[in-house]
């Protein structure tokens, strides 16, 4: 313990001494519709109150500072007309890579994982593309136990800001990309109504006469009409103030229905682009008439020139019933899956203050959300691969050999096996349906000390959240084994009880304990200006459990369970705490001097001591000069940490399906024997059934899998202008440069890094994670590879933003005009990992990083006059390139255009009923989204693009 309390009073002398502080600035984005067509009145001199700066902990009447801030305002938010906030964060150019929204409905097929489920119908954000797990999310600068923004009643929040630079120092861990910070809406009086719906007027494809005809030429069927994605949502906020405090809450519900894939022309089909080029519609090999896979080089499967049979006609009795399974029996999964998520919310809210005496204040915030979600697949796959088996002397088998799956106990070893799949369209969709419930309560006293000017606050922040997942529609092994031991046709899917289906549930929960104490005031005069002074103590644990019902608990063994494997995952539960110290100093070292009208020195540290990951010291240094009234030059540097998170550690064996191709398929003899820890048991040729693409990856926490992980460890740092010139009243132009390098990444090991390394070195250890099948119908296909949470590489990132907000003044033209435009350039993005080539991925799409595009620009218009207002918004994402674009190689590039999205509102309000009016259409020009052909669903990332087209959307207040 001394040790400890030594090493944090060295680091506190050290950077108070040295002057180091952190980063994080501020670029204040105004009102984007401040009516400011009248004269204004003389201002009056007025006592400005110190308030938090987001990314520092010194209060501060300053509103520019070393912190580069965007702010969105209350008015920027609600002329978006979204009822939630994820589409509206996730639009701003300094988010990248993979980001979490409704439109991920699935992962897969139905895959069960505390982490990788889709259609929760959440939102997460990841700032400078490092993932949402390096953004950190803050209401009122406290830590939330789940990081869903769409859990957020909108008519709660009075602004957002966000901080893309690290903050290590104010906020500890994960704020490496930077931090969304939810300011909620304090002074509100009266009551306010709010109704809002919305629909896409786009034609639903599968209904067109262009689509009916394609659909039925191929499939022979029609599909039910869809819908138009509507959606509906109520607000009502209520609020009083009196001399004592104020209070405000309100009730937010909103609803919105789902539409399935087939409504959009890119998204009703499959498509996939080989070295040979692009190939589609097509779909899963996995089709209601059955697979059946032959081995490699079976007197069967030489015979009929191929080794993947289907059902041609009859019952399956006579081998004259089978021929080759070809592209167009291929069945479209796509059709099942929602491009928008169903999705219900309702949420409370009650926010207030209460000053027990002049010098103490009571303050309590509390919020509660209940989501009720679901995502859709295709119906289940009933495989030998979950552990039934069809024996060589079942009547209906004329095949003469026994179906099944050597991993499992029951299957012969010593003779020939085929395997069976097939897909049970009889047993209906997959849905994954959620119920979430978030509590947050953050309570606590805030006072002053006597006169001295010192501010004390003693807070306890409560976080708790609840998934409750149920898997509908998964097959019973068992209860499918008991069908052809009872004499159903295992090759006739309408002969056998394929309701006899499980609905497995998975259940989440995650805790956030967190008690801290602070205090802030003057230290001492300097010659330009009183020296600041804000420090504290914090204590927070952290809980995760996840449960499994028994039927969906993962067998080591076989990699199996009680339903369909890919249904099967692990119980996995524990958690951590953090002790911390923080202090953060502000210096004024000139101020009125020549060439320096101010200069401002920050520095700030903060010790962490994590009972698993051990402690860790963080300092921060910045740096304000303003040379004359009009510009500030800025600059912070910080170290930046991120201690593992519950999931990373705690996670039981999952099965995912990541889209890879096996390096040993399609090979020669020769590169075999070159590779024969990597490529054990495969054969010369080897293909595996249905071409490949997905294959059966086993993550896990690092804890579990007996790992000791560490922190990430770097630096953040950002150079930056803000120029705001007494010549053009209304311009303000900010400029920053942005560079953040992390070492010790916290990352799961992917099966494509475990691909590469193990082929660029047969010798290395990775190898031994690939799991080969060694013997059976598929002998040397992947059976599974290992991967885990893992310390590995290096990343570092960097780039410039630049920013402007300018009212313009007034001209011929009715009303004010103020234009803002915000751009994000990413320069570089460097990922090294021993054993795998390094790569700067700035300006590509890969299935490990998402979508890096490097420029990313809004420019949005407004237009106030008298009680008329407008906006017009264009979103622009640069063009880029996707790597390892080909499905059979994992190989080649496919460039992809820049995309420029226009969306539009219209407001008018009525005084003498209170009364306003919005309208808006988004995506006007109704753009079809870029298209990326890799295997993922809808052929989309819509973690970036546009899914739904052309929306139409309108909104009524009222304020009594």
């Amino acid at each position: 313990m001394r040790t400890k309390q030594n090493s944090l009073s060295r680091a506190v002398r050290l950077a108070l001494s040295l002057g180091l502080v952190s980063s994080a600035a501020v670029i204040h984005a105004q009102d984007a519709n401040q009516d400011n067509n009248k004269t204004a009145p003389p201002k009056e001199t007025k006592t400005l109150q110190a308030i938090e700066v987001t990314g520092s902990l010194i209060r501060r009447v300053d509103t520019e500072t070393a912190s580069p801030v965007v702010t969105l305002s209350r008015q920027a938010l609600t002329d978006n007309g979204n009822p939630t906030l994820g589409n509206v964060l996730q639009a701003l150019p300094s988010f990248g890579g993979f980001a979490t929204n409704p439109t991920n409905n699935s992962n897969g097929g139905g895959v069960a994982s505390p982490t990788l489920e889709g259609g929760d119908g959440a939102s997460r954000i990841s700032l400078r593309g490092l993932g949402d797990q390096r953004t950190l999310m803050l209401v009122d600068g406290h830590r939330l136990a789940n990081a869903d923004i769409n859990m957020l009643p909108a008519n709660m929040i009075e602004r957002v800001d966000v901080l893309a630079s690290g903050a290590t120092t104010a906020y500890g861990s994960d704020a490496i990309g930077g931090v969304a910070n939810f300011i909620l809406r304090k002074d509100f009086s009266g009551i306010e109504v709010s109704v809002n719906g919305g629909y896409s007027p786009v034609e639903d494809w599968s209904q067109s006469s262009e689509g009916k005809k394609f659909i039925k030429d191929r499939y022979g069927i029609a599909y039910p009409p869809d819908g138009n994605g509507a959606r509906r949502g109520i607000e009502l906020t209520v609020g009083a103030t009196g001399d004592q405090g104020n209070i405000v809450g309100g009730l937010n519900y909103n609803k919105y229905s789902p539409m399935l894939a087939p409504a959009r022309k890119f998204s009703a089909f499959q498509y996939y682009l080989y070295s040979s080029g692009l190939q589609g519609p097509v779909g899963s090999s996995n089709v209601p008439t059955g697979r059946i896979t032959l081995p490699s080089g079976d007197p069967l499967a030489v015979q009929r020139g191929c080794k993947t049979l289907t059902r041609g006609s009859g019952d399956g009795t006579s081998l004259s019933d089978y021929r080759c399974l070809v592209n167009s029996d291929k069945f479209n999964y796509a059709a099942y899956n929602y491009i928008q998520t169903k999705q219900e919310r309702t949420n409370a809210f009650l926010l207030g203050n209460y000053k027990i005496t002049d010098s103490l204040t009571y303050y309590v915030d509390f919020f509660y959300n209940h989501t009720s979600s679901a995502g859709q697949d295709g119906p289940a796959i009933a495989s030998t691969g979950d552990g039934w088996m069809v024996p060589a002397s079942n009547k209906f088998n004329p095949f003469g050999v026994t179906f099944c799956n050597t991993a499992f106990p029951s299957c012969p070893k010593d003779v020939t096996t085929y395997a069976l799949s097939m897909r049970l369209t009889g047993a209906g969709t997959r849905l994954h349906s959620f119920g979430s419930t978030n509590i947050d309560l953050i309570t606590g006293l805030k006072g002053t000390i006597g006169d001295t000017g010192w501010f004390w606050d003693a807070d306890i922040n409560y976080g708790h959240a609840t998934r409750n997942q149920t898997n509908f529609h998964e097959p019973n092994v068992a209860g499918f084994q008991k069908a052809i031991d009872d004499g159903g046709n295992p090759f006739v899917q309408s002969t056998l009880p394929v309701s006899v289906t499980n609905n497995p549930q998975y259940d989440k929960t995650l805790s956030n304990k967190e008690a801290s104490f602070s205090i802030s005031g003057d230290l001492f005069q300097m010659a330009a200006g009183p020296a600041q002074l804000s420090a504290g103590v914090l204590y927070r644990k952290q809980s995760m459990d996840y449960q499994v019902t028994s039927d969906a608990i993962l067998d080591l063994s076989t990699m199996s369970c009680a339903v369909s494997a890919e249904a099967c995952g692990s119980p996995g539960s524990g958690s951590f705490d953090v002790k911390e110290l923080f202090g953060e100093a502000l210096f004024p070292l000139l101020a009125d001097a020549p060439f320096a009208k101010s200069l401002n020195l920050d520095v700030g540290v903060r010790y962490s001591d994590y009972n698993i990951t051990g402690s860790t010291t963080n300092w921060k240094v910045a740096l304000e000069y303003k040379p004359v009234e009009d510009l500030l030059v800025r600059g912070t540097a910080t170290q930046v940490f991120r201690s593992p998170n519950a999931d990373e550690l705690f996670d039981g064996p999952t099965l995912t399906n990541p889209t890879n191709t096996d390096f040993c398929q399609n090979q020669t003899a020769a590169f075999l024997a070159a590779h024969p820890n990597g490529c054990q048991y495969v054969p010369p040729g080897y293909a595996p059934p249905g071409g490949g693409g997905q294959i059966s990856a086993l993550y896990e926490g690092g804890a579990v899998a007996g790992l000791k992980l560490k922190p990430e460890h770097g630096k953040s740092f950002d150079l930056g202008f803000v120029y705001s010139p007494s010549w053009a009243e209304g311009l303000s132009t900010t400029l920053d440069f942005w560079h953040i390098s992390l070492s010790d990444l916290l990352t799961p090991l992917s099966s494509s890094t475990v691909f590469e390394t193990c082929k660029g070195n047969d010798a290395s250890p990775y190898c031994a994670l690939i799991h080969r099948n060694p013997a059976g119908a598929d002998k040397g296909g992947i059976y599974y590879v290992a991967t885990s949470e893992v310390n590995l590489g290096t990343l570092s990132t960097s780039g410039v933003d630049f920013n402007v907000s300018y009212l313009l003044p007034e001209v011929a033209v009715p009303g004010r005009f103020r234009v803002g435009f915000e751009t994000t350039y990413t320069n570089s993005f460097n990922v090294d990992i021993p054993g795998a080539s390094s790569a700067n991925y700035a300006g590509t799409y890969t299935t490990q990083w998402g979508n890096l595009s490097r420029l990313r620009a809004t420019v949005t218009l407004n237009w106030k006059y008298d009680n008329w207002s407008a906006q017009w918004q264009t979103r622009y994402i640069k063009g880029l390139t996707v790597l390892g674009a080909y499905v059979d190689t994992g190989t080649g590039t496919d460039p992809k255009p820049s995309i420029t999205y226009n969306s539009v509102k219209v407001g008018y309000t009525i005084p003498a009923w209170h009364t306003s009016f919005d309208l808006g259409i988004d995506n006007v020009f109704n753009r079809q989204p870029v298209l990326i052909y890799n295997g993922m669903n809808f052929n989309v990332d819509t973690a970036t693009y546009d899914v739904m087209g052309r929306y139409v959307w309108g909104r009524a207040t009222v304020k009594f």
